[in-house]
């Protein structure tokens, strides 16, 4: 098996186990990175994480905040047609390349 299997394997299973993400919100608005035809939403399995991330943004009043699972697979989120979600970061870290995910392929994974 090679990293990225076991990368998604692990992500997913957490994604599960914690029945939701952590995701950085800024005055309201979630943090996003720009993606060819849309927009890359960056997740992560715990706030911790997050908190390691938004540190190295160097951005004042970025805050990680917990997404339930049901909420994000819905159209609050993934399905939102104003938020333009393409893709999901899974755990990013600063400075390197994260495991992406289109949103209908983490949907497929995350049904139960």
């Amino acid at each position: 098996m090679n990293v990225e299997v076991i990368g998604d394997q692990d992500f997913i299973r957490s994604v599960r186990e914690h029945d939701g993400v952590w995701i950085l919100l800024s005055k309201q608005e979630a943090y996003m990175l720009e993606s060819e035809g849309g927009r890359a939403l960056p997740v992560w399995v715990s706030a911790k994480s997050a908190e390691t991330f938004s540190a190295a943004l160097k951005q004042l009043n970025v805050s990680p905040v917990f997404v339930p699972l049901n909420n994000l697979l819905g159209k609050g989120w993934l399905k939102s047609s104003e938020l333009k979600i393409i893709e999901v970061l899974a755990s990013p870290k600063y400075g390197q390349q994260a495991l992406t995910y289109t949103v209908g392929e983490l949907s497929e994974k995350l049904k139960t």
